[in-house]
Parts: structure tokens; C-alpha cells; sequence
């Protein structure tokens, strides 16, 4: 089990990645995570990829094939939470979620954690009409690792509306166990950061790789008018191919 010691703590609902604290950097001893000081957000970056890559840390993740029914403790979830936080985008994007309800303050684009593995984007699409929030929302992204074909265990869902809709949401999926598959897993609801609003999501992704035409549509985000979905808008330049090898698309 990984073990993370951190030096600030901080009660806000989202965490930008200007707020990230530069002085301290993370290193793997052994399998557990411990904090140095004196190097800057970048290098504190590298060096969690470079932690990612540690015989001790692969040793834990293993090379299984994805199951049903497995990765569903919060211990894998975590886990996979932070190669999200640990990839190649580390400065610029880094959600953030909140143990407590709050008021929503504009805010509109919710993260959804501890979703079980197994769950499809179209699951989760379904799950969110059969709650009542069908043509409440405008955005649906649900990362996944292609290697082990399954989802990375959050989501990012933006409603159409800041006021009673988050309230409402909030109450409908935080601590939520009536999954359509068997998991012990209890749903935990956040606001996303620092992404927040259709058009902040439809610049974040519209120009990355999970885009290429390449990937399969059940992994990409979509958006929806009405609970109708509607065409991406099309992207501002070139996008890239997935490099090869790549397991993970959360760009």
C-alpha cells in the first residue's frame, strides 16, 4: 500500500495547479511515497513519472489482465487516481474534488470517483438519465487505460446549470452503491479543477489525442444538447496519434 506524506493542507473544494505545493517533490523508497524538499512543480512531476516506473511500484500494479470485479478497492482506485496526476500534463491539469457539499458558485463541471472499473461510458450515460439528470448535462468524459480496457475509476460530468441541479446531483451520487455491477464501491462527488464549463471542456479536448481518429469512440468525451448527442466541434490544428504504447488516454 502507498503511503503519502504532504506538508500543506488546504480546505478549498478544488485545488489548481498553481496552488500545488513547489516545495516539496515526491520519491519512491521502497513502496512507499515520501516528500523532499527544494525542486519545483516540473521536476516534482518527472520525478513521479520516474516513481511510476520503479521496479517496486510496477511489481505492485502488476501486468494482469483487467477482470471484471477486479481494481475495485480504494486502494487500486487511489492508485489509479494518481497516474492521472502523474502524467505528462501534470502542471497544467489536476483534478481536484471535495469531501463536503458546497455551494456551487458557478461551478457546473462535477468529478465523479470510485466508479467501478467495468463501468462503460455507456453505463455511466444511463446511470445519470436514470437518476433524473437526463438533458441536466452537457459533457461526459470517462477516462480509460486501454490495456486493461476498463475506465480509470472517475468521470467528469458537466450540468447545464450551477444552482439546485449541483445540489441535486450531489445528493443523488455522493455515497451512491447501486451500481448495475457487483463492487463495494461507494461514489464520491467533487467539483473538477481547474476545467470548469462546456466551452473550458470542448478547448481542453478538442485538439488532444483521445480526439485521433484512432480511438475508439467509447473512449472519447462527448457532448450533448437536450440528452441528444451532438458532433464535437472540429479541431483547431493536427491531432497527434496516441503514441504507441500508450495504455492510458486521460489528456
Amino acid at each position: 500500500m502507498c503511503a503519502m506524506s504532504t506538508a500543506h493542507s488546504k480546505s478549498a473544494d478544488t485545488i489548481a495547479p498553481d496552488e500545488i505545493d513547489t516545495e516539496h517533490s515526491v520519491v519512491v523508497k521502497h513502496t512507499f511515497l515520501d516528500v523532499q524538499e527544494g525542486e519545483s512543480l516540473d521536476e516534482q512531476c518527472r520525478r513521479m513519472r520516474r516513481a511510476y516506473s520503479d521496479p517496486a511500484f510496477m511489481k505492485y500494479t502488476g501486468g494482469a489482465v483487467y477482470k471484471p470485479g477486479q481494481f475495485s478497492d480504494e486502494q487500486d482506485q487511489e492508485l489509479m487516481l494518481m497516474t492521472h496526476l502523474t502524467s505528462s500534463d501534470c502542471p497544467e491539469s489536476a483534478p481536484a474534488f471535495s469531501s463536503d457539499t458546497a455551494k456551487a458558485n458557478g461551478r457546473t463541471t462535477m468529478m465523479l470517483r470510485n466508479l467501478p472499473n467495468n463501468y462503460t461510458r455507456r453505463m455511466l450515460l444511463e446511470l445519470l438519465d436514470s437518476r433524473g439528470f437526463s438533458a441536466k448535462y452537457d459533457f461526459v468524459y470517462l477516462p480509460c487505460d486501454f490495456a486493461r480496457k476498463s475506465n480509470l475509476g472517475y468521470a467528469f460530468v458537466n450540468l447545464v446549470e450551477a444552482e439546485d441541479i449541483v445540489d441535486d446531483f450531489w445528493g443523488a451520487f455522493d455515497g451512491f452503491v447501486d451500481w448495475e455491477l457487483p463492487t463495494a464501491k461507494v461514489c464520491r462527488v467533487g467539483f473538477s479543477g481547474p476545467h470548469q464549463g462546456l466551452t473550458a471542456h470542448i478547448a481542453r479536448y478538442r485538439n488532444s489525442p483521445v480526439m485521433h481518429k484512432s480511438v475508439p469512440d467509447e473512449y472519447k468525451p462527448v457532448i450533448l444538447s437536450n440528452g441528444v448527442r451532438q458532433r464535437f466541434p472540429a479541431p483547431t490544428r493536427k491531432i497527434k496519434r496516441p503514441a504507441t504504447g500508450t495504455q492510458r488516454l486521460w489528456c
